[in-house]
């Protein structure tokens, strides 16, 4: 069963690395007079899922402070694992759908487990710092057991995640937006052609992180004060001296 969240609802986000069980779901097409959704009675995905309390999208000032999730999938109980049709309920930007649309008419199923294994371990630290809005769908991919769901936020997951690191997160770091970057000059057909040509996931990432040094060095003292609890404020003006370094780097033309 996919799980739910609220924008309002993350007010306490746990680490990447240690993802804490969210303590509600919600169903949010109860929202904007639409009916609410009619919570299944079959048991959960995972056992870890037991217990989660179920609220209707309209009564979500009622948890405020605990940590929820949402589903990405804005209709996904009830599309009974179409994929097309899943994509299309998405929440992403049209042209991340469109990229999707088009690789999943051609290919069932795009990710093999290696490559599902290498990509999370990336997600999980966040390595090139460029998950930024976007960690609703790995939230959504943490708790999410059900085929074709986990394939499809693979996939978007990707798309964002390259997107951010050739574009920079700017506007999220400032103001905690979502969807904060409409960017897409990253092949995105060709990248998931690749994946489901099974290429190795790190390597897809090497045409798009900044070649200078600054970077990764950024990167690594950026984390390294972050463990030691530095300041908000100071955090701040580290990530952004990181955004910085995405948007001024010239990348290389990414010769199929």
């Amino acid at each position: 069963m996919m799980l739910l969240m609220i924008s309002g609802c993350t007010k306490q986000v746990p680490p990447l690395s240690t993802p804490k069980k969210p303590s509600c779901i919600i169903h949010p097409s109860s929202n904007n007079n639409q009916p609410p959704i009619k919570e299944r009675h079959e048991p959960l995905a995972v056992e870890e899922d037991d217990g989660l309390k179920v609220v209707d999208g309209g009564g979500a000032d009622e948890v405020v402070g605990e940590y929820c999730i949402v589903d990405v999938f804005t209709d996904s109980m009830f599309l009974n694992g179409d994929r097309i049709k899943l994509i299309k309920n998405l929440d992403a930007l049209p042209w991340e759908k469109r990229s999707l649309l088009k690789a999943y008419e051609n290919h069932t199923e795009l990710w093999n487990s290696q490559q599902k294994a290498e990509f999370q371990k990336i997600l999980e630290s966040d390595k090139y710092l460029s998950l930024c809005g976007d960690r609703r769908y790995y939230d959504n991919l943490l708790f999410t057991a059900e085929e074709p769901q986990v394939d499809i936020l693979h996939s978007i997951l990707l798309l964002k995640y390259i997107n951010n690191l050739s574009n920079g997160c700017m506007q999220w770091v400032s103001q905690k937006v979502t969807n904060e970057n409409s960017a897409r000059n990253i092949p995105s057909s060709y990248l998931l052609d690749m994946i489901e040509k099974g290429a190795i996931v790190e390597r897809l990432f090497v045409p798009f992180f900044p070649r200078q040094k600054s970077f990764r060095v950024a990167v690594r003292e950026y984390k390294k004060f972050k463990e030691k609890i530095g300041s908000p404020q100071e955090l701040k003006v580290r990530r952004i001296e990181i955004e910085q370094i995405k948007q001024t780097e010239e990348y290389p033309s990414y010769q199929r």
